[in-house]
């Protein structure tokens, strides 16, 4: 093996067409739009640093700086612009992408970060000279092939007394309330910002007006699988969910939280269609939130490498 060089991509359609060489296009993170969705309206500069054997690419570091707009610096305490992964906190398992026999390098694209840098939910915990990566948070998903429908996964996923509590909670909305579950529509959107805002108040995100436009980009781009929940004739609650390559991907949800119940009730919804649709995996999203362990599922550790940063 040769001794690697390295290039710094800035200019976009050159860092698309590395991103498409090495994402091994598997789930919705591994996909160029989706990310940059999250991304172009800040005008986010690229920093693809690909690294070479010889004239041959044999790896990807995908990062932007993070020039303070969004979401992001808030979340991560930054008061200076920083580099971060392409799109940043909304994305998840965040890797270097190499080609085999050269995982032994990743090193070496690390040590090509001169600017502060804050790198998030890593799905590997990397380290570079003295500084490793430290956990982050965790995400939540089921493998959906492990049942051959809803019931078998109440079956297998909970004891006996837990299932039979979850089934009677869920049996009291419909004995309360006339129950309708209905797709949604783009008009839909506004009902799911404002729950947040009612439970978050000025801490949650979509009192950002470009938060709320981000979602109605993904709802136009890609399979979204919106729906809501009526109670009594009044939507009490919506979830917006990707359908993506076999895997069922919750975005987000949104819901009344004076109506006991209703969120497991939405978290149950989700699952059913997921199997209905046919998917394979269900990504339920990071952070525990009070629910996910309940319910089996498996917890998949994220990191966070932070590089010339002085604290």
């Amino acid at each position: 093996m040769n001794s690697l060089t390295f290039k710094v991509i800035t200019e976009r359609a050159e860092a698309q067409r590395y991103w498409e060489i090495f994402s091994p296009k598997k789930t919705i993170d591994d996909d160029f739009t989706f990310r940059d969705t999250w991304t172009q309206l800040y005008d986010f500069p690229f920093h693809f640093i690909v690294g070479f054997d010889g004239a041959d690419p044999i790896g990807l570091l995908p990062l932007q700086l993070n020039t303070l707009k969004g979401l992001g610096p808030k979340l991560l305490n930054m008061d200076t612009p920083f580099l971060e992964f392409f799109a940043g906190i909304d994305t998840d398992d965040n890797k270097i992408f190499m080609l085999p026999d050269y995982e032994e390098s990743i090193p070496q694209f690390l040590k090509q970060i001169k600017e502060p840098a804050v790198l998030t939910s890593l799905k590997e915990k990397y380290a570079v000279d003295e500084k490793e990566a430290e956990h982050y948070l965790d995400r939540f998903e089921l493998d959906l092939t492990k049942f051959a429908n809803f019931e078998d996964f109440m079956q297998k996923n909970f004891d006996g007394h837990s299932r039979q509590r979850l089934i009677n909670r869920i049996n009291k909305i419909d004995r309360t309330y006339t129950v309708e579950i209905k797709d949604g529509a783009e008009e839909d959107l506004k009902k799911l910002f404002q729950f947040s805002i009612d439970r978050f108040g000025e801490n949650s995100s979509f009192n950002m007006s470009d938060r709320q436009q981000i979602y109605h980009e993904l709802l136009q781009k890609f399979e979204v699988d919106l729906f809501k929940i009526i109670l009594n004739g009044e939507t009490k609650a919506l979830s917006f969910c990707f359908v993506f390559n076999g895997s069922y991907v919750s975005l987000n949800i949104g819901y009344d939280y004076d109506v006991r119940d209703i969120s497991k009730l939405l978290v149950v919804t989700q699952i059913k269609r997921a199997l209905e649709k046919g998917c394979t995996r269900y990504d339920a999203g990071q952070g525990d939130n009070g629910w996910k362990e309940h319910f089996s599922l498996t917890k998949v550790p994220q990191y966070q490498l932070k590089l010339n940063i002085t604290e």
